[in-house]
């Protein structure tokens, strides 16, 4: 006898679940607490299934009985109706969800130090999610994310514009495999950004990819005890000040306050004349208050080992590298790999890359001669911000020693 209304509403439970047959193979299983729900047994290759409608009131029995109608229908065309339905639900929630929701699960999973976090966080929210949440993620097309790019790419940050490209493309494969969508629009989006112009050329040998920036820093930090402790300093310091190097080589100890972690060159120091503070980063002062530990000299800040009071001569950290071993080849880097000068160029792209503020870069790197920069000197030489900047730039140095990469 097929169900009614009534019949469900008067079924009272018992000490042990029963069911009351319907027409089509539904029934209604009534559950000791009173639980009352209509259900649907199949059999799909071999197997036993359970398809639960849903419970009464909340699913009326005319309702039930045209979605058995359907569940059965997709037994009869070799489809489970439980998955078939877990995946409908699983879409209408995803209805509502943006890139930047399915990007902060992918990126939740990820092991990313703090540093390198933050600066992934900071990028996506600058350059990709104004930009991939204002549609649906099955409705982007490999042109529109290379457009999307396009102004990292003018602007010249073309490793951001890459690594923004890999995370894209990690984040659709995670939807392919939850069924989100169908292909992956980032498959090759890397391979479409324009590589540098490597036909340009430079007095100052230099590095801009991260892989290969690494392996002067790895070389630098590696152990060397026939190295000379002003030079091994030296080296280390370069990289996180990136200043000319006669600014290193002529460092004086009253250039520097160790209470408010400030560098302060004179004018007639700076090539431009102008007088340059340089905010210590916590490696900085780490090296710097390591060099004033085992000072020789009450003047100079890396002195010579061949002549006492004497600074380090003009080329002293670019010959260092140059001999240095290259953990990639086992050979010595040799000429034009990378320079003391060339510091500067690989700071100044990466900065760029990471959404400094140009002005501040050019001040960093004491460029001053724009007209547009003048007005900056109003404004304490954008110290705070520079400040902030110097730290992070030290943090992505640690996070290349330690294998973490800027990619």
């Amino acid at each position: 006898m097929a169900l009614s209304d009534k019949s469900i509403k008067s079924a009272k439970p018992t000490e042990k679940k029963y069911k009351l047959q319907d027409r089509d193979g539904m029934y209604l299983l009534v559950q000791p607490t009173g639980t009352r729900s209509f259900k649907y047994d199949y059999r799909l290759h071999g197997k036993k299934g359970t398809y639960t409608i849903g419970t009464y009131p909340e699913v009326s029995l005319s309702e039930a009985r045209i979605a058995v109608l359907d569940a059965r229908r997709l037994v009869s065309e070799g489809t489970d109706p439980v998955k078939e339905k877990q995946e409908q639900k699983r879409k209408q929630s995803a209805q509502g969800k943006k890139f930047s929701d399915y990007c902060k699960v992918w990126i939740d999973k990820q092991n990313y130090r703090p540093t390198t976090l933050k600066d992934l966080v900071q990028r996506l929210e600058k350059n990709i999610y104004p930009f991939l949440d204002q549609k649906k993620v099955d409705q982007f097309s490999t042109r529109d994310l290379l457009e999307i790019m396009q102004p990292m790419i003018e602007r010249g940050a073309r490793e951001t514009a890459k690594r923004m490209a890999r995370v894209i493309k990690s984040v659709y494969n995670e939807l392919i495999i939850l069924s989100i969508v169908e292909n992956n629009p980032a498959a090759s989006l890397v391979e479409l950004i324009p590589k540098p112009d490597n036909r340009k050329k430079s007095n100052f040998g230099h590095q801009t990819e991260p892989d290969q920036f690494k392996l002067v820093l790895k070389a630098i930090y590696k152990p060397a005890p026939r190295r000379n402790k002003a030079v091994d300093l030296a080296l280390k310091l370069t990289p996180l000040l990136f200043l000319r190097p006669k600014n290193i080589r002529f460092l004086k100890w009253e250039y520097i306050d160790f209470n408010k972690r400030l560098m302060t060159i004179p004018p007639d120091e700076m090539k431009a004349g102008k007088e340059l503070k340089v905010p210590l980063s916590d490696q900085a002062f780490t090296i710097l208050r390591d060099a004033y530990a085992t000072r020789l000299d009450e003047t100079y800040v890396f002195v010579s080992s061949h002549g006492k009071g004497q600074p380090i001569s003009e080329n002293t950290v670019t010959a260092a590298i140059r001999k240095m071993t290259n953990p990639e080849t086992g050979k010595p880097f040799g000429t034009g790999f990378m320079t003391s000068h060339g510091f500067r160029h690989t700071a100044s792209t990466f900065l760029n890359e990471m959404g400094y503020n140009p002005d501040a870069i050019e001040l960093q790197l004491a460029h001053i001669n724009q007209d547009r920069i003048r007005a900056t000197y109003n404004k304490a030489q954008l110290l705070e911000e520079r400040t902030k900047m110097m730290q992070d730039w030290a943090n992505k140095i640690d996070d290349l020693l330690d294998d973490k990469g800027l990619s």
